[in-house]
């Protein structure tokens, strides 16, 4: 069956299990890592990207969100936030790009491509690791993989929050709301042509 083809009606936990939930990291190396922003990135996104920078999977990090919050450092965009914690993590001031500009999951991918152009060049970028959390994975990819150059391979690298993993999402309000309104803005992108149909 193709996305396209689901309604709000015929969502299981199955399905989404398998929509959501099935991608993982394959420890390769890249040419940069990219981190989708939110209020709470540096809580779970951050230190899963700070790791693979840590284990050598890559020499810079793309720090995504220009929404401006109130975090208890003060008001600060979600990049610069991300950066100060990527910082306090011990990863180098020079090692970290900052988007200060996108509002939401499209623009996040838009700007790391302006910044992978204007600081490796497109054509020298082979391979980037996306790290956003688990839930909200799967529409992230398919949109990167939508918007970037073909030759660009995108690597999935799901982080874990509290309430909403493979293990626990169905198991709570939280979880289970997160899960289904996600999985209502891809059958709803799909049907937009924000990124290709695919079989479940």
């Amino acid at each position: 069956m193709l996305v396209s083809e689901l309604t709000k009606e015929m969502l299981t936990d199955d399905i989404i299990d398998r929509v959501l939930f099935t991608l993982e990291d394959t420890g390769e190396k890249v040419d940069c890592i990219i981190v989708l922003g939110s209020k709470k990135a540096s809580l779970y996104r951050v230190p899963v990207a700070v790791k693979a920078y840590r284990d050598h999977c890559a020499e810079k990090i793309i720090m995504c969100g220009g929404k401006v919050r109130d975090f208890p450092e003060g008001p600060m965009s979600e990049a610069q936030n991300m950066r100060n914690c990527a910082e306090s993590l011990g990863v180098k001031s020079e090692d970290i790009l900052t988007d200060e500009y996108s509002m939401n999951t499209v623009e996040n991918i838009l700007q790391a491509l302006v910044l992978l152009q204007r600081n490796f060049g497109l054509n020298q970028v082979h391979q980037v690791l996306l790290v956003t959390v688990s839930y909200h994975m799967r529409r992230s990819l398919c949109i990167a993989e939508y918007l970037f150059p073909a030759h660009i391979r995108v690597i999935p690298c799901p982080a874990e929050d509290i309430h909403t993993r493979k293990d626990n999402w169905m198991n709570n309000p939280e979880g289970r709301d997160r899960a289904y309104t996600e999985m209502d803005k891809i059958i709803l992108s799909v049907k937009n042509g924000l990124f290709p149909d695919f079989e479940l």
